[in-house]
């Protein structure tokens, strides 16, 4: 939640900053950044079949359903953020800092809810 009230003010101020020339991007990354890479994916992998695996779940079909929504929801992001990239430019990146700030305002709101709601039903409750 905070990380969205925070990151959402950063991004609509960088909106706002000229263009700075873009840089040219390596075409080789080195090993080390590659094997770092690989270990952090396997590690998050790893933890993520094990929690199916106690969860008694088919991890077959949990994983293709996840690769399915991955894949879809990636694909339906990326084709209109290019497009509309190339349209606004730095406005989108106002509207995405925005959107963050919103998103964290609906988490801390749904927290305090919640607590409120438990304060008047349990006032005792620790």
């Amino acid at each position: 939640m905070s990380f969205f009230i925070h990151l959402g003010p950063h991004i609509i101020y960088e909106g706002f900053q000229p263009a700075e020339p873009e840089e040219e991007k390596p075409t080789k990354h080195s090993f080390y950044i590659l094997a770092l890479t690989a270990v952090a994916t396997s590690i998050d992998a790893m933890a993520a079949g094990v929690s199916l695996e106690f969860m008694d779940e088919n991890i077959f079909i949990t994983a293709a359903a996840i690769g399915f929504a991955t894949f879809t929801i990636v694909t339906i992001g990326v084709m209109p953020g290019r497009v509309l990239g190339l349209m606004f430019g730095k406005r989108s990146e106002v509207v995405g800092g925005l959107v963050l700030i919103a998103i964290g305002s609906y988490i801390l709101y749904e927290h305090i809810a919640v607590q409120l709601v438990k304060d008047a039903l349990i006032p005792d409750f620790e």
